[in-house]
């Protein structure tokens, strides 16, 4: 099934299956894969941080998290809920149905709205399938928006893409490693960034 469990996750959900007296469902097995994957949790950024063999006082997520810990009475309005943060906006006069949840004309109209802030980290697929990785990577940021609080309208989306050594014939960069072999079952840094 692809489920990409580790050792530790085999034992505990075959021992959490076990107790229970029965075998897990395909459909359970693939909720768990996806609810405890990186991209969800975000073991990564919660796992300790070691550098050149140093441990770190703090883990990623830690690290990302400071400046709101440090300032909490600022202007945050959700802060890593939802797969999202948002901060104090300002009022707006958009232009929205006068009817919704019908067919009806637009007009301008009053709203106090906030600003909400999303990004997707997504490492794979984009080197396996660029194009497909990147649309993944769309979506999540719309559905991020989307689920926050009691919903949101999105109203832009950016992208960046951290990528290695593009090597562009005759722009080799100083810090590119130009006898580095990327393998054959991942695309190029190019390929990533003309495909996404």
């Amino acid at each position: 099934m692809g489920l990409a469990f580790d050792d530790w996750d085999l034992d505990y959900y075959t021992k959490l299956f076990q107790d229970m007296g029965r075998d897990p469902t395909n459909v359970e097995l693939f909720d768990i894969a996806q609810s405890n994957s990186e991209h969800s949790r975000h073991w990564f950024f919660k796992g300790d941080l070691v550098i050149d063999g140093d441990k770190k006082p703090h883990n990623l997520m830690q690290i990302v998290t400071e400046p709101l810990n440090a300032r909490p009475s600022n202007n945050s309005v959700v802060a890593f809920k939802d797969n999202s943060s948002a901060i104090r906006g300002f009022e707006v006069k958009p232009m929205l149905p006068l009817n919704p949840g019908g067919p009806s004309a637009l007009g301008p109209q009053k709203r106090d709205w906030d600003l909400l802030l999303t990004a997707e980290t997504h490492n794979f697929p984009c080197a396996v399938a660029p194009y497909p990785g990147a649309e993944t990577g769309a979506g999540g940021r719309m559905r991020d928006t989307h689920a926050t609080g009691t919903g949101s309208i999105m109203g832009a989306g950016t992208a960046g893409y951290c990528v290695g050594n593009l090597l562009l014939d005759g722009q080799t960069l100083p810090h590119e490693d130009p006898n580095f072999v990327y393998p054959d079952n991942l695309a190029p840094p190019t390929q990533i960034l003309i495909d996404a």
